[in-house]
């Protein structure tokens, strides 16, 4: 990956390049982690509606990574982030519901995020959280 290139198209408000670069400093992909830097690039990609960026500023949110945590804006965001499509928001917002975490339990709402998580078996490959939404629809039903 080419951190030095991808800054150029962050700073150059690519939003594609923002939620990458963003996601790298979250996680300490070929740069130090950088929750601060993560925070800024990821925000700007998240008002562009970029859904990758949305789910890691809801992680970011959840687990109180560089901010303060806060439960109610992680839901918003994963909830605006699974919305459109994104599988891992998707995931977390069913082990959110389904383990009361920041909202009260909810099995529907937990079938409901596994089950469109799972609908999109097709276009990943197997993976543990695909495994654990097939089996929380099984046990479900």
């Amino acid at each position: 990956m080419n951190i030095s290139d991808l800054r150029r198209r962050a700073d150059s408000g690519n939003v594609v390049a923002q939620s990458v670069l963003g996601i790298c400093y979250l996680d300490g992909t070929e740069v130090e982690v950088n929750y601060q830097e993560a925070f800024r690039l990821l925000s700007a990609a998240a008002e562009k509606g970029a859904p990758r960026a949305l789910a890691n500023l809801a992680r970011m949110h959840a687990a109180g990574l560089g901010i303060p945590r806060n439960l109610p804006e992680a839901i918003r965001l994963f909830e605006k982030s699974a919305k459109a499509g994104e599988f891992l928001a998707q995931i977390e917002l069913a082990r959110m519901y389904s383990g009361g975490i920041g909202v009260p339990v909810d099995g529907d709402a937990a079938l409901k995020w596994y089950s469109a998580a799972a609908a999109q078996e097709g276009r990943l490959g197997d993976c543990e959280e695909l495994r654990e939404a097939k089996a929380y629809i099984a046990n479900a039903t």
